[in-house]
């Protein structure tokens, strides 16, 4: 449920936390993404107006953020992540992952293509001021309802394969396995995939590691290599403050972002 720590109870190690890294973020963010359509809402209510800035800024954070993370979260899970662990489980004769678990995120895929279009017509509707007043509030009540019920399904799906698989690969793997897959991944991501990853992965560990010292974001952040941890340090992170957080967060307080992130 919002608001709740599905890591405080959890048989939390190293091999839930290797689901527990990208899974942060999702839950963190679909809820960020709920309290945006919810803000530009607002707007639409109080003000009988979007402002176009403000519909644009929300799509052009939808697709260059959560929806390009989301996909290439899926896309690293079929193409690398379960084949490698079904690999693992085979040589040891241990069977494999539930094949329902991947069949789920053709569902989740696409909702996230009918946000794209929803938004799209968002912005469309709002360049149409006065006259696009009824299909914008059509619009956003869809997209509130939509996305509602995306969410539910979303973590459900993130619970689901976490209690299954996590327990799979305690039998087939290393921690130390892990790791190096951990590396390999963030390593594919290429340095424009990483600027965009890491410090979001970063605020999501940091928000739900249920340690007093936070030893996960810690490891996690340990583990990336030295010349990412310096470009985090220098530019990556308030980039994600300004150009990710900031702008969602603005839509989520019926504020229109402004190019560089600030709100007005």
């Amino acid at each position: 449920s919002p608001g709740s720590n599905p890591y405080a109870k959890a048989n939390l190690d190293w091999a839930l936390y290797g689901f527990m890294v990208p899974h942060c973020l999702i839950r963190l963010y679909t809820e960020k993404f709920i309290d945006a359509v919810e803000g530009v809402g607002k707007m639409q209510e109080q003000k009988g107006t979007v402002p176009v800035a403000a519909a644009e800024a929300f799509l052009e954070w939808y697709m260059e953020y959560y929806y390009d993370f989301v996909h290439h979260h899926h896309d690293i899970e079929e193409s690398n992540f379960f084949p490698w662990i079904n690999a693992a489980l085979k040589e040891k004769g241990l069977g494999a992952i539930p094949a329902k678990v991947g069949t789920q995120h053709e569902g989740l895929v696409k909702a996230l293509n009918g946000f794209k279009e929803r938004l799209g017509e968002l912005v469309e509707a709002s360049k149409a001021g006065a006259s696009g007043r009824g299909k914008r509030s059509e619009i956003l009540a869809t997209l509130s309802r939509e996305v509602r019920e995306f969410s539910k399904e979303m973590i459900e799906h993130l619970d689901e394969e976490e209690a299954n698989v996590a327990p799979l690969i305690r039998q087939g793997l290393t921690e130390g396995e892990m790791m190096k897959k951990e590396e390999e991944i963030v390593q594919s991501l290429g340095l424009g995939g990483a600027k965009k990853a890491l410090p979001w992965i970063m605020e999501g560990l940091t928000h739900f590691d249920p340690t007093p010292t936070k030893e996960y974001a810690r490891k996690f952040y340990n583990n990336v290599p030295g010349p990412l941890r310096l470009a985090m340090w220098a530019s990556w992170n308030s980039s994600h403050a300004t150009q990710n957080k900031g702008v969602v967060e603005a839509l989520g307080s019926s504020e229109t972002p402004v190019k560089g992130g600030a709100c007005c």
